[in-house]
């Protein structure tokens, strides 16, 4: 396999400058991959078995990035944590799951508003009829309010009217402006798949929550018991978590990932004690909203960066350091304990969200904005 380009080689080949790479959207870095990123030639997702009748459909990089779900195979049917970001590709998983078991989905659990965890919520629907969506009842509110953040009934809105038309003439200036060959197919691919999602969303039914939880509740489901948990805020006030006892697995939607975090919708000081109330369940293994399965000691390393990340922007914010100054010197403190272990991926690695998780903290912890 040929390892992917950096950033800054394909940034080179195509003749943009690398500042641009600070000049990207914040939403852009959570939820979408770089126009340079192998996409062409992969499935949407690899089932992984994690236990009997329990699978974790691992979603492929993407430009229009889809996040992981978990797979709940039951007596009676199949429960599906989380429904990516586009309907087509849950349909894509659907035909996936078929393989596996002909058992009707009776229930997809949102773990959050994030667009591309709730809007494929409509394929479920429609060859399910009877479907129950369950989701915190914060998420159930912030996906029809039109400042909840990335997601929601009013990001899709905003998406079909200016976000995505802006983000497709980019995508066609840059192939005109593409010399090099590879980097020019991988913009074709971005742009005919931006294009894509795009007229998706303009056919869009919105399938919102019939069922919420506000602590904790918890599900028997044809032999199997699973339990949600809102254990408080994190990566959005409305964080759901799936825990199975039994198995020993938790799902965590983007609370827990296998790269970098998006704190532009976060809680920082909140998060780090909600991952602290996490680790208090009996589990083994994680199912994350993005990357690979994850051990539970892994949840350690996750946590430690939210929290040495804290400190150092409250004490770089202490001693009158200015935002370009911290960007900086809080980058290069941390790179040698979490740069490799954040940087796995193509896409939310350390260098290309550290800036802008400095200045989340320095906005929400230290500003209290």
């Amino acid at each position: 396999m040929n390892r992917p380009w950096t950033r800054r080689q394909v940034l080179a080949q195509m003749g943009i400058a690398a500042a641009a790479v600070h000049t990207l959207d914040p939403h852009e870095l959570c939820c979408a991959v770089p126009a340079y990123a192998q996409t062409a030639d992969k499935e949407l997702f690899e089932l992984r078995k994690v236990g009997d009748g329990l699978y974790a459909a691992i979603a492929a990089t993407r430009y229009k990035v889809n996040c992981n779900a978990a797979v709940i195979v039951t007596n009676d049917g199949v429960v599906v944590v989380d429904s990516h970001s586009k309907p087509s590709a849950a349909r894509a998983l659907y035909k996936e799951i078929q393989g596996i078991t002909t058992k009707p989905i009776r229930k997809v659990i949102n773990t959050h508003f994030h667009f591309d965890h709730w809007q494929g919520n409509e394929a479920y629907a429609e060859t399910n009829p009877g479907l129950e969506v369950v989701a915190s009842q914060r998420t159930k509110e912030n996906l029809t309010r039109p400042d909840a953040g990335l997601g929601g009934i009013p990001f899709v809105e905003k998406q079909v009217a200016s976000l995505l038309p802006a983000e497709i003439q980019k995508l066609k200036d840059d192939v005109m402006r593409a010399t090099n060959p590879e980097a020019k197919a991988r913009l074709e691919s971005s742009l005919q798949q931006a294009e894509a999602y795009l007229q998706e969303l303009k056919s869009f039914k919105p399938t919102l929550p019939t069922r919420t939880v506000s602590t904790t509740m918890t599900l028997q489901e044809g032999g199997r018991e699973i339990q949600l948990h809102v254990l408080g805020r994190g990566h959005t006030d409305g964080d759901l978590f799936i825990y199975l006892p039994r198995e020993k697995v938790v799902a965590t939607g983007d609370a827990f990932i296998d790269w970098m975090p998006f704190l532009n919708d976060a809680y920082p000081e909140d998060w780090v004690q909600t991952l602290t109330a996490l680790e208090k369940l009996d589990f083994a293994q994680v199912i994350p909203g993005h990357g690979t399965v994850l051990p539970k000691s892994q949840l350690a390393f996750f946590r430690g960066y939210l929290a040495d990340l804290i400190a150092a922007v409250k004490k770089a914010a202490g001693e009158g350091a200015s935002l370009e100054e911290m960007q900086k010197k809080i980058g290069d403190e941390l790179a040698p304990k979490y740069e490799r272990g954040m940087s796995k991926y193509p896409l939310g690695q350390y260098r290309d969200r550290i800036g802008v998780n400095v200045e989340m903290v320095l906005k929400k912890v230290v500003k209290k904005a």
